[in-house]
This record gives structure tokens, C-alpha cells and sequence, in this order.
């Protein structure tokens, strides 16, 4: 008998239940291109750790990848790598929001029937990839070391106007 339990044993295939995991979160992704974003900035000689310190070093690796003004794409596959970098960088931007004043990630439908990524945080919205977008094509000056200030300011007014 135990002979026959055995050979049972080694001639009944192992069924494996494949369990498929839940699709990665906004929060996930997000997550995921902040951490991008830290490797990348450490390859051009600069740290980020999740600070709003860090921030300042956001608008240097910016400024070290812009030169004296903005990029302009020549082509639309150099704007997809402009959106690319602003991925990466949003993500971190938003990720140190969420932890110096909270937040989650979202989706939003556009009319268009796109989609665009948002940050909300005690009621205020906010658009971190499209923020490091304007700063690397439009304006030079519109860093981001001074956007968890704003971002309490804007907050402050909010909750004295409630």
C-alpha cells in the first residue's frame, strides 16, 4: 500500500493555480517612474531622497538638462522623450508631496477621451508631469524647490475660506 501511495504521489501532476495579479495602480506607475527619477538624477551627479529639500535638486538637474533656457522638440518623438523626463520627474515631484503633505494619485478623462494624470491633496488638485513639462519646454524659471510651500499656502487659504 505504501508502495502504491508513493507512486501515486510521483505520477500526479502539481497543478498550479495561477493567480493573475491586479493591474498596477496610477499610484503603482507613479511610484515606479519617482524611482526613474532618483536613478536618473544620480547618473548626472545628483541625490534625491524624497525631501522637499530634493526639490532643489530637481530644478538643478532640470536646469543641467535645459542648459540656459528650455528644449524645444524637433520632432514628435523627441517630445515624447520631453514627456518621458516629465514622467520621471512629475512622479517624484508628486511622489514628495504625498509624503510631506499627503495625496493620492488619479486619473482624469478629458473630453477629448484621453486621460491625464492628477495629484490631490486636501482638496486641491495638481498636475506634477505637466508642471516639469512647462519647465523644460516653456519656461526656464518655473522651478519646483518652492511647490510644497506654494502647495501650503494654497491649502492655508483654501481651509480659511471653508
Amino acid at each position: 500500500m505504501r508502495s502504491f501511495i508513493k507512486k501515486l504521489f510521483r505520477s500526479t501532476p502539481v497543478v498550479q493555480e495561477h493567480v493573475a495579479s491586479p493591474p498596477p495602480t496610477i499610484s503603482d506607475v507613479m511610484q515606479a517612474y519617482a524611482g526613474d527619477a532618483v536613478l536618473h538624477a544620480r547618473v548626472l551627479g545628483f541625490a534625491l531622497d524624497y525631501s522637499e529639500a530634493s526639490l532643489s535638486n530637481v530644478d538643478s538637474v532640470l536646469s543641467k538638462l535645459t542648459g540656459s533656457g528650455v528644449l524645444v522638440p524637433k520632432s514628435p518623438a523627441e517630445e515624447e522623450s520631453f514627456w518621458q523626463l516629465s514622467k520621471k520627474y512629475g512622479g517624484y515631484l508628486g511622489q514628495v508631496v504625498i509624503r510631506e503633505i499627503g495625496g493620492a494619485w488619479e486619473m482624469q478623462d478629458l473630453p477629448s477621451g484621453g486621460a491625464r494624470v492628477v495629484l490631490r491633496s486636501q482638496g486641491v488638485q495638481m498636475f506634477p508631469l505637466e508642471k516639469i513639462f512647462k519647465r523644460l519646454t516653456e519656461d526656464q524659471y518655473s522651478g519646483v524647490s518652492g511647490y510644497c510651500r506654494a502647495l501650503r499656502v494654497i491649502i492655508e487659504r483654501q481651509n480659511k475660506n471653508a
